[in-house]
């Protein structure tokens, strides 16, 4: 789950998001540590070291292997056939990328790039499927991550559906903030943000996310620190924006 964090650290130490799915008392599955159960997945591969802006697959591509991302950051996002692009989620640190369609078959449906330096882990996706098969910790630990990409899925569905313009920025500069953010006069952002990825994030033109977040300067509720660099410096009266 994201977390807060002040001076770099986390302000609250939370429980990482995978673990608050846990039973208390499921610390191993059968004889298999909770903790070690990607060990198995990536077992006799090797790590790999990308660059931001790597694509792993293109939609339409054949859906022959898995990632496993040890850290970094990937993002999914959707082309449409006039060049129009749509990011759905951002995968971070300790995740899997790309196994819904091994799992099920076909062909990719979207896409996935690296935004940022990568460590990946690449196995086939008979291997993939072979050691699901074989382990009920890693299946349960799979399951874990479809319904957390689910429930973020579902989130931006109600964010599109019900809010305003401006309450899609508000909710997604928020949910930046959550897992890139550290206490700095106020909450600085810890990535860069163009106008246009939050505009590839939200769906919405690039114009009317450059409006949004003069309103919110003007505001005194979003700081420009340097190029591309941002601060909440007063999350609360951003949060009652939406209300």
């Amino acid at each position: 789950m994201p977390e807060a964090r002040q001076g770099g650290r986390p302000v609250e130490q939370e429980t990482a998001w995978e673990k608050q799915w846990m039973p208390q008392h499921l610390s191993s599955l059968g004889n298999e540590p909770w903790d070690a159960v990607w060990d198995r997945l990536t077992d006799g591969f090797c790590r790999e070291t990308v660059p931001a802006g790597t694509v792993f697959y293109q939609q339409g591509d054949p859906a022959d292997e898995v990632l496993y991302l040890q850290s970094g950051q990937v993002r999914v996002e959707c082309v449409h056939s006039d060049g129009k692009k749509r990011v759905l989620y951002l995968l971070f640190d300790g995740i899997v990328v790309g196994e819904d369609e091994c799992i099920y078959g076909g062909v990719r449906e979207f896409r996935a790039v690296a935004a940022s330096e990568c460590r990946i882990f690449r196995i086939p996706a008979e291997v993939f499927k072979r050691r699901v098969e074989a382990s009920p910790a890693l299946a349960l630990k799979l399951f874990q991550v479809s319904a957390r990409k689910s429930q973020v899925l579902s989130r931006v569905l109600v964010r599109d559906s019900f809010l305003s313009v401006q309450g899609r920025v508000i909710q997604f500069l928020l949910s930046l903030a959550e897992r890139n953010g550290v206490q700095e006069e106020g909450i600085r952002l810890t990535i860069r943000l163009t106008h246009q990825e939050a505009a590839d994030f939200l769906g919405i033109s690039r114009v009317a996310v450059s409006q949004c977040f003069q309103t919110l300067a003007k505001a005194g509720l979003l700081l420009r620190k340097r190029e591309h660099c941002y601060i909440l410096p007063d999350r609360a009266a951003l949060e009652a924006q939406l209300e």
